[in-house]
């Protein structure tokens, strides 16, 4: 690792860097939420698998990414066992995609700005003994992030659109049938609203603006 990789991105001027870990930050960057695929990562920075992988290492060892492994809970509906990165830094993320508007004019580029922010939030704020994780099924049915300590789950879904009215994806369907989570939050820009999860669920569903996350969290795990 180059001895000057933490103030090089600290001080936000990622073109100082070796150019394959330039680019290796820019897959991350612009591949945020989307499940880790090293090969080919390794085939488009023309360096080897095991390298990446390294550099990897050394980047979450620096505190500069981190690393969201799938959520298995015990089923045999689980799909992946392919990890998910994210930067902890959502202002080098637009960094390195050259893209630094405000979110309500990023339009489709929305969804991955809050995401990865969320990802970012919930990592700095993950209570003590938690993991978080995400979840893919066979179905392909997905939660952006999962939050397990013991027995007690809570889902943590994205919206970036503008929701008119509550609205449950078939996907958080499945999941709340499957995990009857404590509680599901939808961190989506507008709407806030509560209700319970459902008759084939326990727990309640819960839309929530951003700020309100952080908190959410802490109430939810101080309930134990």
């Amino acid at each position: 690792m180059d001895p000057d990789l933490q103030t090089i991105l600290l001080h936000g001027n990622p073109a100082r860097l070796r150019p394959f870990l330039r680019q290796l930050l820019g897959l991350i960057a612009g591949q945020a939420g989307q499940l880790v695929n090293l090969s080919e990562w390794a085939s488009i920075l023309g360096i080897g698998r095991k390298t990446v992988a390294s550099y990897l290492e050394i980047l979450e060892a620096s505190h500069i990414i981190f690393t969201l492994t799938p959520f298995a809970g015990g089923k045999r509906i689980e799909l992946t066992t392919r990890p998910k990165v994210f930067l902890l830094d959502n202002g080098l993320r637009n960094l390195l995609i050259h893209d630094v508007r405000p979110l309500h004019e990023r339009e489709d580029a929305a969804g991955p700005l809050l995401e990865s922010w969320v990802a970012a939030e919930l990592w700095k704020i993950l209570p003590a003994g938690a993991a978080l994780h995400f979840w893919q099924s066979a179905s392909r049915a997905k939660v952006d992030f999962v939050l397990v300590r013991g027995d007690r789950i809570v889902a943590v879904e994205v919206k970036a659109g503008r929701l008119d009215r509550p609205l449950l994806s078939k996907s958080v369907h499945s999941f709340l049938a499957a995990y009857q989570p404590a509680a599901t939050l939808i961190v989506n820009p507008g709407l806030s609203h509560r209700q319970p999860a459902g008759t084939a669920a326990t727990g309640e569903v819960e839309w929530l603006p951003p700020i309100h996350l952080a908190a959410r969290i802490a109430e939810l795990f101080a309930e134990e």
